[in-house]
């Protein structure tokens, strides 16, 4: 009897690699996601045991809320509606981290503002909010971070709500690497892009002392979306194997569905609940074919 060993991927070309890499750090994330949380259940229920400090706000315009979650729910559901077709899965690929990242930007938009009643109503203002709200008292692995200026060494950058003794692999390591510590090198990898693109040379200012604030998991998002929207269109459909295409695609879907989770149950703490899932419920009735939703408002009836 012989066997055929299937060799390991190995990207080749310029675009392979990025792929590969981008699909690698998503995998990642959801891997930790499921190390630590294992169903979305649990997930829920740490999320809620996190957030119970939480007080409600007296007055909150509710207007803005749903503006922001409809859209958040459209794109989610746009997200979620795809083909089994590999080839149709690696084409629509370009698209999805574009609607991955609208559904949750819009879900941060209205986190954001019930944390403090102080409207965000940008991009920037709204991720840096909500991030340094993960870091502060967030769950794995949303509090994850990297902050601080590179320094005149050039890596004085440095990991936050790690463990201590974090290993950062190669971004092409595949064998002995734990989720977390690919996350770390992915944020890692983002603060110094951050730094490159936000810094403005003034007086006085120079750019190894610079440091752009929390750089978390949403900032990544953001990446991938310029990326796929307008710089790097042919890095999200290139060619490469059938299970590393549908993973990418599957991981955008978990990743959206968690993130959605954890701030509806934000808005529950800060809005009550009735107050959620009456919009929920409003919004289902408009597209009952939500079903992600639908899931989540039965778990926020049953554990709230």
């Amino acid at each position: 009897m012989s066997f055929i060993i299937k060799p390991p991927y190995l990207p080749q070309t310029d675009t392979e690699i990025k792929f590969e890499t981008y699909r690698f750090y998503l995998q990642s994330i959801c891997g930790a996601i499921h190390n630590e949380h294992r169903t979305s259940k649990q997930l829920g229920l740490e999320c809620l045991r996190r957030t119970q400090r939480l007080q409600v706000l007296k007055n909150f315009d509710m207007d803005w809320i749903e503006r922001w979650m409809k859209i958040a729910w459209n794109t989610e559901y746009l997200l979620s509606v795809g083909s089994d077709d590999p080839e149709l899965i690696r084409i629509s690929n370009q698209w999805k981290p574009i609607q991955q990242y609208y559904a949750v930007y819009a879900c941060t938009e209205a986190a954001a503002y019930v944390l403090d009643g102080e409207k965000a109503d940008g991009h920037q203002k709204s991720l840096r909010k909500i991030t340094a709200y993960f870091v502060q008292v967030g769950i794995s692995p949303w509090n994850k971070a990297f902050k601080g200026s590179r320094g005149r060494k050039g890596n004085e950058h440095f990991a936050v709500n790690f463990p201590q003794d974090i290993i950062i692999p190669h971004n092409l390591q595949r064998v002995d690497v734990k989720p977390l510590e690919m996350i770390a090198k992915c944020l890692k990898a983002e603060h110094t892009h951050r730094i490159d693109e936000l810094f403005q040379k003034r007086p006085g200012i120079y750019k190894y002392n610079f440091d752009p604030g929390y750089t978390g998991l949403f900032h990544f998002l953001y990446r991938l979306r310029v990326k796929s929207n307008y710089k790097d269109v042919e890095i999200f459909v290139t060619e490469a194997p059938e299970e590393n295409i549908r993973s990418f695609s599957e991981s955008l879907d978990i990743f959206c569905f968690c993130c959605l989770l954890y701030m509806e149950i934000i808005l529950i703490r800060k809005c009550r609940k009735k107050c959620i899932l009456d919009l929920g419920e409003k919004y289902l009735k408009l597209n009952s074919k939500a079903c992600h939703l639908a899931e989540r408002l039965e778990l926020y009836r049953n554990n709230i």
